[in-house]
């Protein structure tokens, strides 16, 4: 396999949809807000790159940091395989990681020098870098303490959701922040399915998940409540935070919300190696519920 490959396998690229969802729905957000604002594609584009780039770095530098705690190691699932199989070298990771890290403050950069209002932005950059980086890498080692819940729906959730509303608007809104609310639910149960799965390898190399905490019969409960959070907070928003009706399109992704469900609820019946997809299913579900969220705003502006 070419040296490209590798390092596109590094990437798990399949997650980027979670980014690619989120920056969407901040930069619909901002047209649904201010009608009269005038769409800057370009921004948009950037932004998209921008947070897809943070994405790979987060992702890679996750590689190096759990093979070195032997998180990775061989009989596991999850991560890109690349140095657990040593077709790439924990240095060559992370140069690789700290690359892309820099071209996404790069991206930053700009944008903090032609926005007004940097102040906002540049809080949303450092709280972006400082999850997406400490998620895993030491001293502080999110995931390692059982606090990688609270950092994936952070990060993925609001930050991610106001940061591409702002580069349209270059204003703050409480707006992106609550409407991000059901998408980050289902970004944490990525996360969560994703520990489920890994409950009994993690414990070997003692680190704290919030799976290994509640055991997992109490583990699969939360990961029941964090998909129906989704479609709970999303009414609760419908009702309380003017969010449109439309969205309620969410409803017709509730079928394969029920197919996740079962396949947890089931877990020790299915084969492992399908449920080492958990963590893909439920990106799928993120994004078929994102999708629905963001043609509800879509119809909603053509019809207002």
């Amino acid at each position: 396999m070419s040296k490209i490959k590798l390092y596109w396998r590094a990437l798990r690229a399949y997650a980027f949809t979670i980014t690619v969802i989120q920056i969407i729905l901040g930069s619909v957000i901002a047209k649904f807000e201010i009608p009269d604002l005038k769409f800057n594609y370009f921004h948009f584009f950037l932004a998209l790159l921008g947070g897809v780039i943070a994405h790979a770095g987060s992702n890679v530098i996750a590689d190096y940091y759990d093979f070195k705690k032997n998180v990775d190691r061989k009989g596991t699932f999850g991560s890109s395989g690349v140095l657990v199989e040593k077709l790439l070298t924990p240095r060559e990771i992370f140069i690789y990681a700290v690359f892309l890290f820099f071209l996404a403050f790069l991206i930053g950069l700009y944008f903090i020098l032609i926005l007004p209002n940097k102040i906002i932005l540049i809080i949303l950059i450092v709280i972006g870098g400082f999850l997406g980086i400490f998620y895993t890498a030491t001293p502080i080692g999110l995931k390692y303490k059982a606090l990688g819940d609270i950092a994936v729906f952070i990060a993925y959730g609001p930050v991610m959701t106001l940061g591409a509303y702002f580069v349209q608007s270059a204003s703050f809104s409480w707006l992106p922040v609550l409407y991000s609310i059901p998408l980050a639910f289902l970004v944490d149960a990525v996360l969560h399915g994703n520990n489920l799965r890994d409950i009994e390898n993690d414990k070997v190399v003692n680190i704290k998940t919030v799976p290994i905490i509640l055991g997992e019969e109490k583990a699969k409960k939360v990961y029941y409540v964090l998909i129906f959070s989704a479609y709970i907070s999303q009414i609760l928003l419908i009702i309380f935070a003017d969010m449109p009706y439309y969205t309620l399109l969410t409803l017709f992704s509730f079928p394969f919300a029920i197919k996740l469900l079962k396949m947890v609820k089931n877990k020790e019946k299915i084969d492992k190696k399908v449920f080492a997809l958990i963590d893909m299913y439920t990106s799928q579900f993120h994004l078929i519920f994102g999708l629905l969220i963001i043609a509800g705003f879509f119809v909603s502006y053509i019809f207002r």
